[in-house]
């Protein structure tokens, strides 16, 4: 028997159709099948094959997506039961799509540019002093920084005292839910390039974008300077679809913000410390910039979890291997 055949085997015991582990967890239950003992993820094994078997469009089983926007695996001959779940559950996407917020896509935009080597934070609107309020295009969601470091630590330090402002790189990045769009593109990419003025490099992100704009966004690249990514829901798959241009840090934005928002200030005199540490307490310096940043989640569960949790849509394949 092949994984194909046990799987198959296993979803006669759904009718109304199961999660890839639930399939997973028949199989092992029953003993349809016996997995090398060598083989370290024989769940995700299962997973891929049924992703695969969808895709390809094996006409032995379906799926269909539920409240939590996973997928659900069937058997052909169950379509009839599976017909006004999927229905149903089609509404239910419709509505869950709508209520996931912007902040709660920060964590994997942080996760996905700490893997670039770069630290990462919020910085909260609300915080800043009232009298401010009525600028709205000043601030940016998510600000970084980035330490070009050397391979050892006499290189390093030799680098750092001939070109000290070359060490550090400051991002910053505007996020978005959905540009749909020519209006709306335009909207969010100035208010990118205004958040963004004090920056080395200024982003605009997006969850999800119509595709009919990325020439308007090339043109948009090239006169302003503002790059983009698409963030995906696993974000080591996210995509930089156009690299911002490098600019002069303007001190006096910054200086400003500094000003006005205590989550801008603590971040900026953190920087200023670590940059300015010897080695001796360099390392010390840079943990305790990263203290301050955000949280994000470290391994595929723990991303996919907050995913569900926070409604936020995804699709199987994104967190599963192909094989």
């Amino acid at each position: 028997m092949t994984i194909k055949e046990a799987i198959l085997v296993s979803l006669k015991d759904f009718p109304k159709g199961a999660l890839s582990k639930e399939v997973y967890q028949n199989i092992i239950d029953k003993d349809i099948f016996k997995f090398n003992k060598k083989a370290k993820t024989p769940d995700a094994t299962v997973s891929a094959n049924l992703v695969t078997m969808a895709k390809k469009g094996d006409t032995r089983i379906g799926r269909f997506k539920n409240e939590r926007n996973i997928y659900c695996y069937y058997l052909s001959e169950y379509s009839k039961n599976i017909g006004n779940i999927a229905s149903s559950q089609t509404q239910k996407n419709t509505i869950s799509d709508v209520t996931f917020h912007e902040r709660d896509l920060h964590p994997l935009l942080c996760c996905f540019l700490q893997h670039q080597g770069i630290m990462a934070k919020t910085i909260f609107h609300e915080k800043s002093k009232k009298d401010d309020e009525h600028q709205k295009w000043i601030h940016p969601d998510i600000i970084e920084a980035k330490f070009v470091e050397q391979t050892n630590t006499i290189s390093n330090s030799l680098f750092k005292a001939i070109s000290k402002k070359d060490s550090l790189r400051l991002y910053s990045y505007e996020l978005k839910r959905k540009i749909d769009n020519d209006y709306e593109l335009k909207k969010c990419f100035f208010q990118a390039v205004s958040n963004s003025s004090w920056a080395n490099n200024g982003y605009l992100v997006a969850f999800e974008i119509n595709e009919d704009l990325k020439d308007e966004l090339a043109r948009l690249n090239h006169s302003f300077g503002i790059g983009f990514i698409l963030l995906k829901a696993n974000p080591y798959e996210s995509q930089i679809w156009l690299e911002a241009k490098d600019r002069q840090i303007d001190f006096k934005t910054v200086s400003k913000l500094c000003e006005i928002n205590p989550n801008f200030k603590d971040f900026i005199k953190s920087v200023e410390a670590t940059l300015t540490a010897d080695e001796t307490h360099f390392t010390a310096s840079k943990a305790a910039l990263e203290n301050i940043c955000d949280k994000f989640p470290k391994s595929d569960g723990d991303i996919q979890k907050h995913c569900i949790d926070k409604h936020i849509p995804t699709n199987e394949e994104e967190f599963t291997e192909e094989i």
